[in-house]
This record gives structure tokens, C-alpha cells and sequence, in this order.
């Protein structure tokens, strides 16, 4: 899925938007100025350091702005598909070991019947 903003600043408003927050009281929940809140809203990109203090305030997630952008993109696929080859290696596990207790208990089974079979 493509980004549908241009700019990285125009993702935040809309982030900040869908939680009710204008920008005079987004100012005030990051420690700036109304003005500088603006000027993030026009901005390409921003340092990791505001975006994290971004993500924590609006509560979401800022950096996903760059899952679907190379080299982003590539390492997240590499490492779903790692991933997905784990998780296949302990389903395979998992349907051995569940083979080798059904196995076990039908040895239990039969033991008890022969046991019983015995006491008679």
C-alpha cells in the first residue's frame, strides 16, 4: 500500500486530526509553539528523536510512515518470511509430537488392557 502523503508532516496532522487534537494543543502536549507545530505539518521528514515524542504523544505509531518504503519494505518482507519458515519448522514439530502422543497413548491403552486381561 502506497503512502498517500507527500509529506511526512502532512501524515502527523491527519494522525493528530483523527485524535481531536489542534495544534495549539498538540503545542503543548510536545513542549513547542503553535507555530512550530505548524511548520512540523509542512515538513518532508522530521528527526527520530520528534518523531518518537510524536508517537508516544498522538499514541500511534509515526515511524509505519516508512513500512512500505525500500529498503523498509524489503527487510520487513525478509523478515516475515523468516518468520513464516519458524513458525512452519514448529508446526511440523508440533504435528510430530502430537503423532508421537496419540502413539503413546494407544501403547498406554493397550498395556492397561493386557494388564487387565492379566488380573483375570
Amino acid at each position: 500500500m502506497k503512502n498517500k502523503f507527500k509529506l511526512f508532516g502532512e501524515f502527523v496532522r491527519e494522525i493528530a486530526e483523527r485524535n481531536n487534537l489542534r495544534p495549539s494543543d498538540l503545542s503543548e502536549l510536545i513542549n513547542c509553539t503553535k507555530q512550530n507545530v505548524s511548520d512540523i505539518y509542512k515538513r518532508r521528514s522530521i528527526d527520530s528523536e520528534l518523531m518518537l515524542i510524536l508517537s508516544r504523544v498522538l499514541n500511534y505509531d509515526l515511524f509505519s510512515y516508512y513500512n512500505d518504503a525500500e529498503p523498509i519494505a524489503s527487510f520487513r518482507q525478509a523478515e516475515a518470511l523468516a518468520h513464516q519458515a519458524a513458525l512452519d519448522k514448529l508446526t511440523a514439530e508440533l504435528m510430530h509430537s502430537t503423532e508421537l502422543l496419540k502413539q503413546q497413548d494407544e501403547v498406554i491403552r493397550l498395556l492397561k488392557e493386557k494388564e487387565e486381561f492379566l488380573r483375570k
